[in-house]
């Protein structure tokens, strides 16, 4: 357990894994983000799946076998592997290294990727759905015989041969931020995980909010100085027509909630003393939005997020090690926030590392 993990928040980033991005590179990059989350205190980082990506649990088989304690989020979609083969997988991984992998239960994708294979279920369909496949999931990784007649799956007497041990249990998140997540995520008794619209938002009492927890994917470039964070977020997303447009048409043609949510957001790129930044995503370099600042002002919009009720933050791919340290310093200081608002002020982080950068 990390440090922010015992005040009730977990950190993790995120895995490239998308094939055709420097092929022969792949494994050695996948090392080098595992390695960086590990050494700035992450409990892990998601593994995508899609089918433009590298298999998510032979992605995370690799990482683990290349750290000490990183785990890693991995991404499971329904129409790729059964209950009982996800529910195999965890319990080898937990045998063959004695570590754990969470899961990111994922009910759909991109529409191409469920057209080529033939999957034509309604959103609320494939949630119900993931949440028939959760459920068995967990019944076998607690080593119990399970008999289930779903209208998706039915299994009879079906019963893995090493159960997982108890403190290698996964940790469970349900992806998505409509009504019919809610409701898997609260059935199945998991947080859920979601692209956050701007902070001040989540503090809505009027926002469906999941009892088990929620968590956000987001971006965060946070750096000592103001000036240079917003540098380096220019420079590494400017804007780009040809990017607004693919990213237009991946919205007309999806099968989410969230994607129309975010585009719709009326936020300008170019927003004096904003911190919520939606560049990166509305021309089509990620797929979440972004908080750009000074530690400090990163830290007050993360603030908000926790008074709003998030504990999870899945932040974006790093391009180097400090964006992982710097942005550890924005959420340390949001989290001091939360018991003591006179430290939070003082901008005191418990990492050394992080002191150093600050």
């Amino acid at each position: 357990m990390t440090d922010l993990e015992a005040s009730g928040v977990t950190i993790y980033s995120t895995c490239r894994s998308s094939i055709g991005y420097h092929e022969q590179h792949h494994l050695r990059r996948l090392r080098e983000i595992a390695g960086w989350v590990e050494d700035a205190g992450y409990r892990g980082a998601l593994i995508y799946s899609d089918n433009t990506s590298i298999d998510s649990l032979m992605a995370a088989h690799a990482a683990i076998a290349n750290t000490d304690r990183f785990v890693p989020l991995v991404a499971v979609q329904p129409i790729d592997l059964s209950p009982f083969a996800l529910a195999r997988a965890v319990s080898s991984l937990a045998h063959l290294y004695g570590r754990r992998i969470d899961i990111n239960f994922v009910s759909g994708g991109f529409s191409r990727d469920l057209a080529v294979q033939g999957d034509t279920a309604s959103h609320d369909a494939r949630y119900r759905r993931l949440t028939e496949y959760a459920t068995v999931v967990k019944e076998l990784l607690t080593g119990g015989m399970v008999n289930f007649a779903g209208e998706y799956y039915n299994l009879r007497r079906a019963r893995l041969s090493a159960p997982v041990p108890p403190d290698l249990l996964p940790t469970g998140y349900v992806s998505g931020s409509s009504p019919a997540c809610l409701q898997a995520g609260e059935a199945l008794g998991v947080p859920q995980l979601s692209f956050p619209l701007p902070p001040e938002e989540h503090v809505d009492p009027d926002v469906p909010k999941n009892k088990f927890g929620r968590g956000i994917s987001v971006g965060i470039i946070a750096r000592a100085d103001s000036a240079e964070a917003w540098r380096i977020a220019y420079q590494r997303f400017p804007a780009d027509p040809e990017g607004a447009a693919r990213m237009k048409l991946l919205v007309s043609a999806g099968v989410s909630s969230w994607q129309p949510q975010l585009a719709s957001v009326p936020i300008p790129d170019e927003a004096p003393g904003q911190t919520y930044w939606l560049v990166p995503f509305r021309y089509h370099h990620t797929f979440c939005p972004y908080l750009v600042g000074s530690h400090d002002e990163v830290a007050r919009a993360l603030t908000t997020y926790l008074d709003g009720g998030i504990r999870t933050f899945v932040l974006d791919i790093p391009r180097e090690p400090d964006d992982l340290w710097n942005a550890r310093i924005a959420i340390e200081r949001a989290v001091a926030a939360m018991d003591d608002p006179a430290r939070a002020r003082s901008g005191q982080s418990s990492s050394a590392h992080a002191a150093e950068l600050a």
